[in-house]
């Protein structure tokens, strides 16, 4: 879902919304824990060849990129919480 087209959902499918996220995010840091295990098992056996340096270079990527995409969700989530408040409320 783009930037604010979630704004026209009503009250039950932003609630449907935010938990399809919050199970994209569990994923997100599954893809962490298991690029950081790999990681450390590569670096506790030793760095010797230039692959396993590249492989290990790839995961830490992996890991940054799973963490800037968790860090961007959870801002829209953010949002998206205040809205429903706003809606809870009576706000327009």
């Amino acid at each position: 879902m783009r930037d604010d087209d979630w704004r026209g959902l009503d009250d039950h499918g932003l609630e449907r919304l935010l938990i399809e996220r919050w199970l994209y995010r569990g994923l997100m840091l599954g893809v962490i824990f298991l690029a950081a295990l790999a990681a450390t098992w590569l670096a506790a056996h030793g760095l010797t060849e230039t692959r396993e340096r590249v492989t290990l270079g790839v995961l830490l990527a992996l890991t940054l990129a799973a963490a800037v995409v968790i860090f961007v969700m959870r801002q829209q989530d953010l949002r998206i919480h205040r809205e429903l408040r706003r809606r809870r409320r009576g706000g327009t």
